[in-house]
């Protein structure tokens, strides 16, 4: 049963502010924002907009104390305003033509985290050409944190260091800006996507972990009923008659991460090794095509992280860990990828629940 339906919204130019309001939806797509799925046709970019390459050369880079994308944090009080105000002349220029003169105004007002929750609505293709490349790397940076709930100024100026090294690593990301996955350099793209991971605090590594595995685990068809068929018997029945046969009915129902959550005590019902033979399921339920040779790797790589196996099923507490056990989980974590081959380290990098 599929769980939760996500947010999609209809660009519609009219004059009220709920329709404005969602025709600035559109300032994200052109911000680097691409809804989950199939990418979107692409719009007929309208005559007024400048044509990409005529964009300035940049101007050196302002010191830190300017106002730019670079120490951009998205918070509750963050309009469109404090965006465009970090842009180029010649960028909202571009936007402005683009949008038209009312929705451009609309936009200036509106919350970014507002227009980030009606991202479901996909367009504005043809306005990326607005963005330098740099800033189209680095908005892709702030939505990022955004999206994560993150604002570390140290673990951005790491992450801009690796972005502006290897932008695959932020275009992957989105798919309006995603290059055919054939012309990338895959084994570039993890090891970059790895130092970028290695740039959060190990508390931030730790709930990027939790959030993805919530939003793989909403995306996937396994439920506890599915948990409880590979289980012995007796792991079967102590669950059973740990939660009694009204929650029982609601464990089968649910999913992975729904089931365990309520209750972490149930896994004490279940075997290390099913507990791992578990989590290798779960992968590649969540990833098409994984080899089974890459599956009994990931089923080891977790057999000595506890922590690791606690966020598979949703019963992680990153309150009971110390700061040396939250970077060694983020350690175990990353030993996951090292297990995928090029082509499934690019499948797993462009999932729906992991692509913005």
């Amino acid at each position: 049963m599929r769980r939760g339906a996500k947010l999609t919204g209809r660009i519609h130019i009219g004059l009220n502010v709920r329709r404005l309001s969602v025709v600035a939806v559109a300032l994200i797509a052109l911000m680097v924002v691409a809804g989950c799925g199939s990418d979107p046709e692409p719009t007929p970019v309208p005559t007024a907009v400048p044509a990409p390459t005529a964009t300035p050369t940049p101007e050196p880079t302002p010191a830190p104390s300017a106002a730019t994308l670079e120490n951009l944090f998205i918070t509750d009080t963050t309009t469109g305003r404090d965006v465009m105000s970090r842009l180029s002349e010649a960028e909202t220029d571009c936007i402005r033509s683009a949008l038209g003169e009312e929705v451009y105004g609309a936009v200036l007002n509106i919350p970014m985290l507002r227009l980030m929750r009606e991202t479901g609505a996909a367009g504005g293709g043809s306005f990326l050409g607005c963005l330098t490349e740099d800033n189209i790397v680095l908005m892709g940076l702030v939505l990022l944190d955004a999206n994560r709930g993150t604002a570390d100024p140290e673990a951005r100026e790491c992450t801009i260091a690796v972005a502006r090294a290897n932008p695959d690593i932020v275009r992957i990301r989105f798919a309006l800006l995603r290059p055919p996955l054939d012309t990338l350099d895959a084994e570039a793209v993890f090891n970059s996507s790895k130092e970028s991971f290695e740039c959060m605090s190990p508390t931030d590594r730790a709930t990027v972990l939790v959030n993805l595995t919530e939003r793989l685990d909403q995306e996937d068809t396994f439920s506890g009923e599915d948990v409880i068929a590979l289980l012995s018997q007796g792991e079967a029945s102590c669950i059973r008659e740990g939660l009694g046969e009204e929650q029982y009915a609601g464990f089968l129902d649910a999913t992975v991460t729904e089931a365990f959550a309520p209750s972490a005590s149930l896994l004490e019902c279940i075997s290390p090794e099913s507990q791992q033979r578990l989590f290798a399921v779960f992968s590649a339920s969540r990833v098409e095509g994984l080899r089974p040779e890459a599956v009994a790797c990931m089923s080891g790589a977790v057999a000595g992280s506890p922590n690791l196996l606690a966020i598979g099923f949703g019963t992680f507490d990153a309150d009971q860990l110390n700061e040396s056990e939250l970077a060694q989980l983020g350690d175990d974590a990353a030993k996951l990828f090292e297990c995928l081959n090029e082509e499934e380290v690019l499948q797993v990098l462009t999932l729906p629940a992991v692509v913005e």
